[in-house]
């Protein structure tokens, strides 16, 4: 047997056009080592239980299973002309306000992860300076076994840089304007799913029966901005609300994140105590939905 190698391995999905029916992958991404060098954590959590009972037996010895599912991040790059059906996965909902299904493939080498009625429970996605784009998805899936090797199709374009990234900002009440001054951006998509443990309606059989999206979802971030001038600090001071816009260009391919209302919740503004440093401001917010309920407090396309 042949040493696995972390190259020869793949994640790929494919969106479900209903519950409970495995499709074969049809987005293929490479996988890249998340923020603090963490790697792919899918779980198949078996959630055994040990009964403790007077039974003339001083050991754990009987069990049983209180349900299978599986829970877990991978990140990945975004890649030119590969994020439509990532972007909708995410943030696309049904008249009930539910967030769509997808199959996964995690090809381990020698072993394929496989999962059915999977979603996105949060997507975390990191701009920062002079690196790739990348985003980590926390997956929660109701079904997941062992599957056949599959034959991937990675894609062969590079991942989005930073430097290809168009960041403009509105403040002081006005028009969105870029800002070279951004040096990271953070941007946490929370789509409120319920814990699969809360979803265990187990009705003869041994999976959870559903994945909730209990309300609309909820974005949180931050930026880290060269202290050049004060317009982000005086909108925090003033509480005047702000927009984001994120626009990644290579070529054809246009992918854009954009956040229409944004809320500063904390700035962090200090002197660095060091002849060898600049003064970085960072600032916390939270992004609102419009007050009509119809815009998502974020919008990717």
């Amino acid at each position: 047997m042949g040493v696995a190698l972390a190259q020869e391995g793949a994640f790929g999905f494919g969106l479900q056009a209903s519950k409970g029916e495995y499709v074969a992958p049809s987005v293929w991404l490479p996988l890249m080592a998340g923020p603090g060098g963490q790697s792919d954590t899918l779980k198949w959590q078996k959630s055994y239980v040990t009964l403790d009972m007077a039974d003339h037996n001083a050991y754990e010895s009987k069990y049983y299973s209180a349900g299978e599912w599986a829970e877990g991040k991978v990140t990945v790059p975004l890649v030119p002309g590969a994020l439509t059906a990532l972007f909708s996965w995410v943030q696309d909902r049904d008249a009930d306000s539910q967030g769509k299904w997808a199959s996964v493939v995690v090809d381990c080498v020698n072993e394929v992860k496989q999962l059915t009625d999977a979603k996105v429970r949060r997507m975390v996605m990191d701009f920062v300076k002079g690196q790739p784009v990348t985003c980590t998805l926390e997956l929660a899936a109701l079904k997941m076994e062992r599957g056949a090797h599959p034959s991937p199709s990675l894609p062969t374009t590079a991942p989005y840089l930073y430097q290809e990234a168009e960041v403009a900002l509105a403040s002081g009440g006005g028009q969105l304007l870029e800002d070279v001054a951004c040096e990271r951006i953070r941007l946490v998509i929370d789509n409120m799913l319920e814990e699969p443990a809360e979803g265990l309606r187990l009705t003869g059989g041994k999976h959870p029966q559903q994945l909730y999206n209990l309300s609309g979802l909820r974005c949180r971030g931050l930026i880290s901005r060269d202290f050049v001038d004060t317009r982000v600090y005086s909108d925090f001071a003033a509480g005047q609300e702000a927009a984001l816009r994120i626009e990644l260009v290579r070529g054809a391919n246009v992918a854009s994140i954009a956040l229409p209302r944004v809320l500063y919740t904390e700035s962090d503004l200090g002197l660095p105590g060091s002849h060898e440093q600049r003064i970085v401001e960072t600032v916390q917010f939270v992004g609102l939905g419009s007050l009509d309920g119809l815009t998502p407090p974020v919008v990717l396309a």
